[in-house]
């Protein structure tokens, strides 16, 4: 498909006032209109004209009616004060509205991948610098969710920040449904994408907790009694933290997901020889494929036991995230068709899409990767874990995203 061009030409008037008249007459200010071609505001009349500001816009393999959406964002962004904000997410309107009129020419050229994922088409557009996430949930109906808009000086906006969502780990096995068995791991992950900061906070699975429904249980017994919703529920309670929503892998999703993502290198951090897992391991930075990230995952014959395993999950988690970064952002709506073809999440496209965004924003040298405190005992017959002070103490430093206290 050939670029596609548009234009969109805002004219701001102002009045100077005069030094021998008692009134001034109000400034006016045109908007633009968009054509499938061209758009053009007329020139008003006044005394004193600014300067115009020209925003042109050129994107290759831009789907129907991407370009206006994308259009309509910069000119808004070259002059807040020019009308009325076009269709935005409010915190983006936000940020941007304190933005002075931009002078002179402003030339948007860029490139789009698209996917399609839960209903929806989602679009990733890269201008130099600058990100711009949109989603259609009707043909050519598309509206901007996201955008780092770094030639105004702007950070990342992917949604209200920071993002908190719960990452688990089904433990069912080939031909069970991964969402009516155990929670095999549980992650609480947060990112601030105008930051880079993040962090991920495993839960031990054995973690002896109040479920949603009323009565104690084992954490990784909740999903199997009554399914991934209500996972989510006692997370919120458990933690106080306003999860937006889940996502879960099961054993063969998260093997094939592997996969048909190439693999990625892991610095495995010591040997390991393990039959019930299948984790046979030399120390050291290696490929892994699908099932060797399993078999790791999976191990459990460690010292810390679970504890050291769910911390092990989360360095696969940043060591994944690293492989995807070298992908770029604008391999992402096939990451995420990738993404949504091997595991279950009950968050709508829109928020997936700036939630994975987000997650490009990190910078992994400075993600945390802890597991929260607790004592090991047993409730009747079994063992569980008892949580401590410190582990609420940590989910309470979560709340912002970030960990200060580790």
């Amino acid at each position: 498909m050939k670029p596609f061009r548009l234009t969109a030409i805002l004219l701001t008037t102002a009045i100077a006032a005069a030094a021998c008249t008692s009134a001034t007459e109000p400034s006016t200010t045109t908007t633009p209109t968009t054509a499938p071609t061209t758009s053009t505001s007329a020139p008003t009349t006044s005394t004193a004209t600014l300067p115009e500001t020209t925003v042109s816009l050129e994107l290759a393999d831009a789907p129907m009616g991407l370009d206006g959406a994308v259009l309509d964002l910069y000119a808004y962004a070259a002059n807040p004060s020019a009308g009325e904000a076009p269709d935005l997410p409010a915190g983006l309107t936000t940020q941007l509205a304190d933005l002075g009129q931009t002078l002179g020419e402003i030339s948007v050229s860029g490139t789009v991948t698209s996917g399609q994922i839960l209903g929806s088409q989602v679009a990733v557009v890269v201008a130099d610098e600058d990100i711009v996430l949109a989603v259609a949930d009707q043909p050519g109906a598309w509206r901007i969710v996201g955008a780092r808009l770094s030639r105004f000086g702007k950070a990342a906006w992917y949604g209200e920040s920071p993002r908190l969502a719960l990452v688990i780990g089904s433990d069912a096995r080939p031909g069970q449904n991964p969402l009516g068995y155990r929670a095999d791991s549980l992650h609480l992950v947060g990112v601030v994408p105008a930051t880079g900061q993040g962090a991920i906070v495993g839960i031990p699975r054995d973690s002896w907790v109040e479920a949603s429904y009323g009565g104690k249980n084992k954490f990784t017994n909740v999903m199997a009694s009554r399914g991934p919703e209500v996972v989510l529920e006692t997370a919120r309670n458990l933690t106080g933290l306003p999860l937006e929503g889940y996502l879960i892998t099961g054993f063969l999703g998260f093997s094939a997901l592997v996969d048909e993502f190439g693999g990625f290198e892991f610095d495995v951090p010591f040997a390991m020889a393990e039959p019930k897992s299948g984790a046979f391991f030399q120390a050291g930075l290696q490929l892994f494929t699908g099932p060797d990230a399993l078999a790791f995952a999976r191990n459990r014959t460690l010292s810390g036991g679970d504890f050291t395993r769910s911390l092990h999950q989360g360095q696969l988690m940043v060591a994944a995230l690293g492989k995807a970064q070298t992908v770029g952002i604008e391999g992402l709506p096939k990451l995420l068709e990738l993404f949504v073809a091997h595991a279950w999440t009950d968050l709508p496209a829109e928020s997936l899409l700036t939630l994975a965004a987000s997650a490009y924003e990190l910078d992994r040298e400075i993600v945390s990767n802890v597991v929260v405190d607790g004592q090991v005992g047993t409730a009747g017959s079994a063992s569980v874990v008892y949580l401590t002070d410190a582990a609420f103490a940590t989910f309470a430093d979560l709340a912002d995203g970030v960990l200060e206290q580790e």
